[in-house]
């Protein structure tokens, strides 16, 4: 029995090695290929430029600064001229641009690369704190500072810097390349995204795939990662806001008559809090543990490699992180509570909104089902506020857009692990979900923990070598995915067709 039991043994440790072993394997690419080169000081001061122009969305629409988006639409006429002069601009609600690369074979479906032209306001009180004033776009020896050098004006900027260099160097793409610039999505792209695709869907096109913002490339995330990893969302998470109210017996504090409206909507939120919706390791969540496994050192690959043996362990890990237990649930957040005008007035009524970001695995009615249940109180209403939406699908990692898309990843950031993963946040990829099933999320912005907590924050910042890495990395990835057989080599005055990859 002890030689049976032993046998098994060896042979369940044989299994988790050889698995270990065959993910650990490093994919090779193509790595002949040379970037194409550009003056990055010009590119860095035209950064600056725009970052000057205070696209800021406000939460109302109404406020928008519309003088400063024209502003922005000019200077890129102006400093684009082969763009501005070969590809078709329609500007769409006002503010919004989109741009047509027509190609030269129409049978082919098009491809679409999108950012946005808005930013976020700086936080009231906060100016004082940046190293420099968030709208200068100051230039430093190392680094453009400024209010959208993360989010997202450098994709803006980046996306049009390696179209320009492309058309400057006669390249003529088969497949057409649209470029969508919205000017709405820090306040949900009703008037940009939505309005650009509904375009696109009136003329009946449907895309091969679509490339938005999203994931960056992180640098170290935990203890065991030897190398970065660019995650690629090929999901986003669903978006619900729910408005609760109770009401109860008000009246003059000296004369309390029993459990009052606050403290009744208290208890229901407390039970909220600590009752979320269910964690998942699901098929996305080990794909995604999986393809950061050659980054891995070894007590991690060994993990990581054998999900079905350590699921248990490592969901506790998981949900155990904030930042990693969002990926494997629905989330629940209280961001409202209000109640009372006096303080020796008891209220007759309190109000609380709860936010869910919401989990590919739920539905906005599978949320609704859950808080009526576990608040289980017929003294709490429960109402849905608008701008609720579903989770996304989820696009298959599986395709060929997909692969080309890692492929130009690991051209531009050799040695990175790429690996598809889930948007815990909303990106206007969501608006065009009628277009295409394949849709990415990605940014090729290095981050660490420090420069993630930039994005919206103060001293927003992007280095000047990783700006060099995005105009590369857009450019290498409309030479590969436009046209139809590789294209291996640049020089600065022409593109050219060498030997493909079959060796032919």
């Amino acid at each position: 029995m002890i030689l049976f039991f032993s046998f098994i043994a060896i042979a369940l440790l044989a299994v988790l090695v050889s698995r270990t072993m065959f993910h650990s394997r490093q994919l090779h690419v193509d790595q002949d290929v040379n970037h194409i080169e550009f003056p990055i000081e010009d590119a860095v001061h035209r950064l600056s430029k725009a970052i000057q122009f205070e696209t800021i969305s406000n939460q109302n629409p109404a406020d928008i600064q519309g003088d400063e988006f024209t502003r922005m639409h000019d200077f890129l006429r102006t400093e684009f001229p082969m763009i501005h002069s070969q590809l078709k601009l329609e500007v769409i609600n006002h503010y919004s641009l989109l741009y047509t690369w027509t190609g030269s074979d129409p049978k082919l479906k098009p491809m679409m690369l999108t950012c946005h032209l808005d930013v976020v306001p700086v936080e009231p009180g906060t100016e004082s704190d940046w190293e420099h004033p968030p709208f200068q776009g100051k230039i430093t020896e190392t680094h453009v500072y400024g209010r959208g050098t993360m989010d997202v004006q450098s994709g803006v900027l980046g996306i049009l810097e390696a179209v320009e260099n492309l058309l400057m160097r006669g390249f003529v793409p088969e497949r057409t390349v649209y470029l969508g610039f919205g000017h709405d999505e820090e306040i949900d792209g009703e008037f940009g995204a939505q309005e650009i695709s509904r375009m696109l869907k009136d003329r009946g096109i449907e895309l091969e795939f679509l490339l938005d913002e999203g994931l960056p490339v992180v640098e170290q995330l935990f203890t065991g990662l030897s190398t970065p990893i660019a995650f690629v969302a090929v999901a986003e998470k669903g978006y619900l806001s729910l408005e609760l109210t109770c009401e109860a017996s008000g009246g003059h504090s000296s004369v309390p008559q029993g459990l009052t409206a606050i403290a009744q909507l208290s208890s229901a939120v407390h039970r909220l809090e600590q009752n979320p919706m269910p964690a998942k390791v699901d098929k996305l969540v080990k794909s995604s543990l999986v393809g950061m496994i050659p980054g891995l050192s070894y007590p991690f690959r060994f993990v990581f490699a054998n999900i079905w043996f350590f699921q248990l362990m490592l969901k506790r890990i998981l949900t155990g992180r904030p930042e990693t237990d969002a990926t494997l649930r629905t989330t629940t957040a209280t961001t409202i509570f209000e109640s009372g005008m006096k303080e020796n007035l008891i209220p007759t009524l309190a109000r609380a909104v709860v936010n869910f970001r919401i989990h590919p695995n739920d539905t906005v009615e599978d949320v609704v089902r859950h808080v009526e249940r576990t608040i289980n109180d017929p003294m709490i209403s429960v109402r849905k506020l608008n701008g609720y939406i579903n989770p996304s699908a989820i696009s298959s990692p599986d395709t060929l857009s997909y692969q080309l898309l890692a492929d130009s990843i690991r051209q531009t950031f050799p040695g990175v692990s790429v690996s598809p993963s889930l948007m815990i946040g909303a990106t206007d990829a969501r608006h065009y979900a009628d277009l295409t099933t394949n849709i990415y999320r990605f940014f090729p912005l290095r981050a660490n923990q420090d420069d993630l907590d930039r994005v919206h924050g103060t001293n927003e910042r992007i280095s000047i070598e990783n700006y060099r890495e995005i105009i590369q990395f857009y450019a290498r990835f409309i030479l590969n995915t436009a046209i139809t057989e590789p294209l291996r080599k640049i020089d600065n005055s022409r593109i050219f067709y060498s030997e493909l990859r079959s060796g032919k």
